[in-house]
C-alpha cells in the first residue's frame, strides 16, 4: 500500500509540474507586415487580417459623432513604389515593403479574435497629407489598449521629423516593459496634433483630417493555442489521482 500512495504522489508531482510548465510556456511571436495584404483603399469598418491580428479600420471620430457612418480611413501602400501615395499623400522614407496609413483622422483596431495578444514594439511615421510641408515635429501616435479584465492604458510617442530628402520618416517605438506585459483585448490607433500649448488633438480646427499615421511590422507574443485546456486536463488528472489516492 505503501508502494502504491508513494506512486501516485509522484504521478502527482509530475501533472503538477506538466501545469507548472503550461502556465510558464512563452508565447508564440508573431510579425504584423502587411506585405501579403492588397495595395487598396478602406472605408470605415473595413477588416483585414495580419500576422495573426484583425485590423477594424475607423473613419473620423469627429464625423462618426456626427451621424456619418460611411468615408475612407486608411490605405496599403507599397514603400517600394515611389508612385503609391501620388500626389495627395507624402509617403515615409525608411518604410520596408507594404505599410497601412490611417488616414483623415481615422484610427484602426486590433484584435485577435477569441483570445487576446501583447504589443512589444511597432515602426511608425507621421503621413503627410501634402508633400512639401515644413519640417518639424507634428504630433504623435497615440496608442489605447483595453486589457482583458477592461482596464483603459495609453501610450503616445513623437513622430520622427523630416530626412534630408523632405520626407517624414519611419521610427521604431519599443513599448515600456509594463506596457509590453499587458493582455490586450483590443488596441486603437490614432494620430494627435500638436496645438502649440502644450496640447495634442485628433480632430484639429487648424488642420481639418490631417491627424494622419503610417505604421509597419507591429511585433506581438500571441498564446500559445490550447494552452489552457491543456493546463484545465493536467489539473483534472490531478483531482482524480487525489481521489484515487484517499
Amino acid at each position: 500500500m505503501h508502494r502504491h500512495i508513494t506512486r501516485l504522489k509522484t504521478l502527482a508531482c509530475g501533472t503538477l509540474l506538466g501545469a507548472v510548465a503550461l502556465l510558464s510556456a512563452p508565447a508564440h511571436a508573431s510579425l504584423a507586415t502587411f506585405d501579403s495584404s492588397p495595395l487598396t483603399a478602406y472605408n470605415h469598418g473595413e477588416k483585414f487580417q495580419d500576422g495573426g491580428l484583425t485590423f477594424s479600420t475607423n473613419m473620423s471620430a469627429a464625423l462618426l459623432a456626427l451621424g456619418y457612418t460611411d468615408g475612407a480611413a486608411g490605405v496599403m501602400l507599397d514603400s517600394a513604389n515611389p508612385n503609391s501615395c501620388g500626389a495627395i499623400n507624402d509617403c515615409p522614407s525608411g518604410g520596408i515593403g507594404n505599410f497601412y496609413g490611417g488616414t483623415n483622422d481615422g484610427s484602426i483596431n486590433v484584435q485577435r479574435l477569441g483570445s487576446t495578444y501583447s504589443l512589444r514594439s511597432l515602426r511608425f511615421s507621421y503621413f503627410t497629407p501634402l508633400g512639401g510641408a515644413d519640417d518639424g515635429f507634428y504630433g504623435q501616435l497615440v496608442l489605447k489598449a483595453t486589457t482583458a479584465d477592461g482596464t483603459v492604458v495609453t501610450r503616445s510617442a513623437d513622430f520622427a521629423n523630416q530626412d534630408n530628402d523632405g520626407h517624414f520618416q519611419f521610427s521604431t517605438w519599443v513599448l515600456d516593459n509594463d506596457f509590453a506585459a499587458l493582455k490586450l483585448s483590443d488596441l486603437n490607433i490614432s494620430a494627435c496634433l500638436f496645438d502649440g500649448n502644450g496640447g495634442c488633438f485628433n480632430t484639429a480646427d487648424w488642420a481639418p483630417f490631417a491627424a494622419q499615421f503610417a505604421i509597419d511590422d507591429l511585433d506581438v507574443e500571441l498564446p500559445l493555442p490550447g494552452s489552457a485546456p491543456l493546463l484545465l486536463l493536467g489539473l483534472a488528472g490531478l483531482a482524480a489521482l487525489r481521489r484515487r489516492a484517499n
